[in-house]
């Protein structure tokens, strides 16, 4: 229906006006994603989107375009206000596609983490397309930005939340140069009982971490990867950084469960209690909340704002 509308307005136009339609109008939006795919949108910039990862959304709401979405992920939940009363979806293996048809948005705006190749075709093939996001590093995060502002057309807001971003992280780069000493640091991503993750280099959280002297010991790896609890010993790290949450009300909370590890009791940052968990989705999502995670891990540090 939609590229029909398209099509009697470009004739429209050219009956009243006299001008001939380039191929260029005609063909919309033209759009290169982050691993490389042509997306065409139609109509222009897009007034109603499914996006199912949550930076993604978080990333459209800050450009003022949170009314753009018609069908969230399972997992976009923030802001929690404005999110409540979009029509969930499910991703990964349990995708319904039938529910994206249903909505008929104008595109779907995806990471490399939240479809398959076959379930890219089934939504392409219904003559929907499919934007893919894929940022791991900071500089991915702008290059995202820059991208669904320009699904919008809110390029200028995106220039400015990439300005803001980077005049935060170098503010706070600057405060924690007044500080000597640099620490070692371990990003626990996924607990003990269920296989220790990590964020090795290439990615957002280490580069974070680097901005406030705090040195990787996992930084000979890249993106996030799976070690063991005795290389985490080996290196004796003077800062944890835990982004879990507290499975239930009675479990111990996700710092105190690794001070209890019988293990570890002997590393430097249990026991100098430099053990801190943050808040898991502002500082685990590529998106605009790691403002959040800069501030947030500076005072857990430095003990100051």
């Amino acid at each position: 229906m939609k590229k029909n509308i398209t099509l009697v307005m470009m004739v429209v136009l050219t009956l009243f006006t006299g001008h001939v339609a380039s191929a260029e109008e005609m063909t919309g939006l033209k759009l290169t994603d982050m691993v490389g795919r042509e997306v065409v949108l139609e109509d222009g910039p897009a007034e109603e989107i499914v996006t199912l990862m949550p930076a993604d959304a978080e990333i459209l709401f800050k450009l003022g375009a949170g009314d753009t979405i018609v069908g969230r992920g399972t997992y976009v939940d923030y802001p929690a206000d404005d999110v409540e009363d979009i029509p969930a979806i499910a991703t990964g293996e349990t995708l319904n596609i039938e529910e994206i048809i249903a909505l008929d948005p104008q595109v779907v705006v995806m990471s490399t983490m939240s479809l398959t190749e076959d379930q890219i075709a089934g939504i392409e093939e219904a003559g929907i397309p499919v934007l893919v996001t894929d940022a791991k590093t900071i500089e991915g995060v702008y290059d995202a930005i820059d991208l669904l502002g320009q699904v919008v057309g809110k390029e200028k807001e995106a220039k400015q939340l990439i300005e803001e971003m980077e005049a935060v992280f170098k503010e706070y780069e600057e405060k924690a140069a007044d500080h000597d000493d640099s620490s070692s640091v371990y990003y626990e991503v996924s607990p003990l009982e269920f296989g220790l993750w990590t964020a090795g280099s290439e990615t957002f959280m280490d580069e974070i971490g680097h901005m406030l002297n705090l040195e990787n010991i996992f930084a000979d790896q890249q993106s996030f990867v799976e070690v063991s609890e005795e290389q985490v010993l080996l290196a004796d790290p003077q800062v944890i950084i835990t982004t879990s949450m507290p499975i239930d009300e009675k479990a111990p909370s996700p710092e105190e469960e690794i001070m209890q590890r019988a293990e570890w009791k002997g590393l430097s940052a249990v026991k100098e209690e430099k053990v801190f968990a943050v808040d898991n989705s502002a500082f685990t999502r590529p998106g605009p909340r790691l403002m959040d995670a800069v501030r947030e891990l500076y005072e857990l540090v430095y003990g100051q704002e």
